[in-house]
C-alpha cells in the first residue's frame, strides 16, 4: 500500500514530507469534496524544520508545518505497489496544527467559487442567468451545464461568497452541483511513481493526450490558468427508472464487504407526501403537496420560483424517496476503485432477493498504518439482478 502526494508550491509541483493519515470524503450530498491529511511535526520534541530551506549560516530555517498554504494546489493518490491511482485535486482550504499533529484541510475545486462577488437582486431571472452572474465573478473562462430551466420570482445576493449562492441553489433545486476540469477527470486514473511530476498542468496518461491538453492551453492562454477545460455542473439527481444492466464494479457480502450497518428498505408499500414552500413578499407562504395522503411528510423551504417548478421540484423528492435501496453503508478495500455516481452491483448468497445494481451515493477514504478502505453509501435500487 502506497501513497503520494504532491502540493504546488509557488510555480512547480513538489512532493509533500511523510504523512500519517489521509481522508477522503466524496458525496453527491455535498456541494465539494474534502481531504484531511495528517502528519507528524515533532521529533524528538522538537518542531521538524525543512531541511531543503537554509538561513545564511547553513541552518534549516523554515517549520514545516509554515510551507503550506492557504490556496495551495494538492493531489493525492493511494495504491498498491507504485501503481497509483488519482483520488483527490483541489486546494488547501486550512492549516491547523493541534494536538502534537499537523492538519491540512483541503477542498476540490469548487474552492475557487471561495470568492466574494457583488451584491445583485434578480427579478424573474432564469437559474442559468444567476449562474452566469456567479460564474462570471469567479472567472469567465469557466463553462456552465445546466439542466434546469427554472425561473426565480426574486434571489438575492448579499455579502456572499460564490459558493454561497451556490449552496443555495443546490437547496432550493435538490441539484448535483459539482466542477469539472482536466485534472478533475483524470480522478479514478492509474499512473505509475515515474508518471507523476511531469506536467504542472496535468499528468502523463499518454503522449498524445499531453500534445492535445498543452495545444489547448497555449490556445486559451499563455498564463496558468486551470480555467482550462473547466465547467460547472449543475445536473438533475439521478432518479430516473432506468434499467442499468451493467455495473462499474460487483461487492458480494460473502467476499469483500468487510464490515456494513447496511438497511434495506423496501418501498412496495411506502408512503410519502412532499411538500415544498416558499415565502411571498407580503409574509404569507406558498406551498406545494405531492404524494400520498397520509404519508410520512418531506418538507423544503426554498427561495421564490414558479409554481409550475415548485411541482416539478416535489415530484423529483417524491420520485426519489420512493425508490427502494439502501440506508447505511459498508466497508471495503481500496479495490475495486468506487466514486460517488457509479453504479455497483450488491449480492448477497443469503438473501439473492436484495440483488441488484445500485448507484453510490458517497465514498469515504482513509489511509493509515493500517492500510486503505473504502466506506462506501450505496443509495437508490437501480435495477435488480440480471
Amino acid at each position: 500500500m502506497e501513497y503520494y502526494i504532491e502540493i504546488m508550491d509557488e510555480k512547480e509541483w513538489v512532493p509533500a514530507f511523510l504523512i500519517s493519515e489521509i481522508y477522503i470524503e466524496r458525496s453527491i450530498k455535498n456541494l465539494a469534496d474534502f481531504a484531511t491529511i495528517t502528519c507528524p511535526i515533532f521529533s524528538l520534541n522538537k518542531l521538524m524544520l525543512f531541511k531543503e530551506d537554509i538561513n545564511d549560516e547553513g541552518q534549516p530555517k523554515n517549520k514545516i508545518y509554515k510551507l503550506y498554504k492557504r490556496g495551495h494546489k494538492i493531489r493525492i493518490f493511494l495504491g498498491y505497489n507504485a501503481n497509483l491511482k488519482l483520488e483527490f485535486v483541489g486546494y488547501i482550504k486550512e492549516v491547523k496544527t493541534d494536538n502534537d499533529l499537523l492538519k491540512i484541510e483541503c477542498e476540490d475545486e469548487l474552492f475557487r467559487f471561495r470568492k466574494k462577488i457583488k451584491d445583485k437582486q434578480f427579478s424573474q431571472a432564469s437559474l442559468k442567468t444567476i449562474l452566469k452572474y456567479v460564474i462570471d465573478s469567479v472567472d469567465s473562462q469557466i463553462k456552465l451545464d445546466c439542466d434546469y430551466d427554472m425561473v426565480y420570482e426574486t434571489f438575492t445576493i448579499y455579502q456572499a461568497d460564490a459558493i454561497d449562492v451556490l449552496k443555495q441553489i443546490q437547496q432550493d433545486t435538490g441539484a448535483d452541483i459539482y466542477f469539472q476540469s482536466i485534472l478533475s477527470e483524470m480522478i479514478g486514473k492509474n499512473f505509475q511513481k515515474t508518471e507523476i511530476l511531469i506536467d504542472s498542468l496535468s499528468f502523463k496518461d499518454s503522449e498524445s493526450d499531453i500534445t492535445e491538453k498543452k495545444s489547448k492551453k497555449s490556445e486559451a492562454s499563455k498564463s496558468e490558468n486551470l480555467s482550462l477545460n473547466a465547467v460547472l455542473k449543475v445536473k438533475m439527481p439521478y432518479i430516473e427508472n432506468q434499467k442499468i444492466t451493467e455495473s462499474h464494479c460487483d461487492y458480494s457480502f460473502q467476499h469483500n464487504i468487510e464490515h456494513d450497518t447496511l438497511e434495506y428498505i423496501d418501498t412496495t408499500d411506502k408512503k410519502v407526501k412532499v411538500k415544498i414552500i416558499t415565502h411571498n413578499k407580503n409574509g404569507t407562504t406558498n406551498e406545494v403537496e405531492y404524494g400520498n395522503t397520509g404519508g410520512e411528510e418531506f418538507e423544503f423551504k426554498i427561495n421564490r420560483i414558479s409554481r409550475d417548478a415548485m411541482k416539478k421540484r416535489a415530484k423529483q423528492e417524491f420520485d426519489r424517496l420512493m425508490k427502494p435501496g439502501y440506508t447505511g453503508n459498508f466497508t471495503g478495500w481500496l479495490l475495486p476503485y468506487v466514486a460517488p455516481g457509479y453504479s455497483i452491483g450488491i449480492y448477497d448468497n443469503d438473501f439473492p432477493e436484495k440483488d441488484g445494481i445500485y448507484m453510490v451515493e458517497s465514498v469515504i477514504t482513509t489511509f493509515s498504518e493500517q492500510g486503505g478502505v473504502r466506506q462506501i453509501s450505496p443509495g437508490i435500487k437501480l435495477s435488480e439482478n440480471k
